[in-house]
């Protein structure tokens, strides 16, 4: 039997709101297939509208760690348990040997990650949408539904695509698998591969888009399979623009990150034109620099490939950067936030926990995002309110983050690397940036971590 004591990570227990209402208003009809959590589609996803004319609505996760904030343990042990389906049901699995693990920025950059740490012997690589210089991409995809359609793929060592082992492709949802299916058949044609299988959270294609896998297994010869925690079939009605629409209009938004009058901002579980109004926000709390000590060498992420051979190194860094931080906060033993950038998600989930871990203290895990969606301050709605603010890797787009308002917590960590963080003092307390840590400090006060972004040898 599953440990659902307070202390158990895993299943998530919900944030028991009440999001019926959405579903029905929206004219949405959910039939779940397969959960091997046991808490049903409510137990991983809430609901929420977006601010994307190609889609209407969105599945927000309540493990993910991107949109609403988690337990980091959540997020580790969902991630964990994505892993283990993968190794004992799939196609990947049983084919044996060491895969290569890909995840799909910006979402799943971090879940990819852990889930590829599953795997004694993995390599990983995550998409990205952030150019870097002195590096062109090896393969570019195509995400046609997305806000931001396009990835690339910036291995340090380009072999890591041709290498023909066993693929894990590891999103947080399947809406339609075209995106997966086209990465199947990009990299195929670069080195055919003895088996493929896509490996997410929740699995929401329609039965059309199942048998396209069925399909694409067929005219390459090799098995091609999905395993996920929850596996669900969503019936859209072809007006749901509309009803989205007039929910937008009904109810509003909460703006600049006032604070829902219910208080409830997802727990373990915006449109804000015209850029980051203040409206609702406290005064300016106060902003601590810290460039922790970094092993030479060790990237901050997959972007340009991850061995298992970093493992160990950043197991040993992660507790001494977390010591650092707990000496630089306002209440250490308190409510923090530890808050990723965009697709910098993996080391800040871990030194999220490694944190908790220091200071005995509530401490939770998101990140920013570049996924429009619509705040609404009502029960049962996942997004209850919005930051909005210049992009930290570009500041000539918009970025937000979700559910973080003033009151919430006692301190916010944020997490940046030094590609994104040039005006940052180099170390010391200084002045606030303008964009995101500006807002967010009206929020707590704000630890701004600064990693070294890794950048392979050469690329400069």
């Amino acid at each position: 039997m599953a440990d659902r004591s307070p202390a158990s990570p895993w299943p998530p227990a919900g944030n028991g709101d009440d999001d019926g209402w959405l579903w029905a208003a929206l004219g949405l009809a959910a039939e779940v297939t397969e959960d091997v959590t046991g808490t049903g589609l409510g137990g991983i996803v809430g609901l929420a509208l977006r601010r994307n004319p190609r889609r209407a609505h969105l599945l927000v996760s309540r493990v993910l760690g991107k949109h609403l904030p988690v337990r980091p343990e959540v997020a580790l042990a969902a991630a964990a348990a994505l892993a283990a389906r993968a190794r004992d049901v799939s196609a990947v699995g049983r084919t044996g040997g060491a895969p290569f693990v890909l995840g799909y920025c910006e979402t799943a950059t971090a879940l990819g990650h852990a889930v590829a740490d599953g795997f004694a012997d993995a390599d990983y690589l995550h998409t990205t949408r952030r150019a870097v210089a002195g590096m062109r991409s090896e393969l570019e995809l195509a995400e046609t539904h997305s806000h931001a359609v396009h990835h690339w793929l910036l291995p340090a060592d380009p072999r890591l695509l041709t290498d023909p082992r066993p693929l894990l492709l590891v999103d947080d949802e399947l809406s339609t698998g075209n995106t997966a299916l086209g990465t199947i058949r990009a990299l195929h044609a670069l080195a055919p591969r003895p088996a493929y299988t896509v490996a997410t959270l929740l699995d929401a294609r329609p039965a059309a888009s199942r048998a396209r896998f069925d399909e694409v297994a067929d005219e390459l010869g090799v098995p091609v399979d999905v395993v996920s925690l929850v596996s669900a079939t969503v019936a859209v009605p072809p007006d749901v623009a509309d009803r989205a629409r007039a929910l937008r209009e009904r109810h509003g938004a909460v703006a600049g990150g006032a604070a829902p009058a219910s208080g409830d901002l997802g727990g373990d579980v915006g449109d804000t034109p015209g850029g980051p109004a203040l409206t609702g926000l406290g005064p300016a709390g106060r902003v601590t620099w810290l460039r922790p000590p970094w092993p030479a060498g060790l990237p901050d992420g997959g972007r340009h490939g991850w061995a298992p051979r970093h493992r160990g190194p950043l197991e040993e860094t992660v507790g001494d950067v977390a010591a650092a931080i707990a000496d630089r906060l306002v209440e250490p033993g308190g409510r923090t936030l530890v808050l990723g950038t965009e697709e910098l998600m993996y080391t800040p989930m871990r030194l999220a926990a490694a944190l908790g871990r220091v200071t005995g203290g509530d401490v939770r895990y998101q990140s920013t995002t570049r996924s429009p969606v619509h705040p609404l301050d009502v029960p049962g709605y996942a997004i209850r309110c919005a930051l909005e603010f210049p992009a930290p890797d570009d500041p000539g787009r918009v970025s937000q983050v979700y559910n973080v308002a003033p009151g919430r917590y006692d301190d916010i960590v944020v997490v940046v690397d030094d590609g994104t963080d040039a005006a940052a003092p180099a170390a010391g307390d200084g002045p606030a940036p303008a964009g995101m840590v500006e807002v967010l400090r009206r929020c707590a006060p704000v630890t701004v971590v600064t990693l070294p972004s890794f950048v392979p040898a050469g690329a400069r």
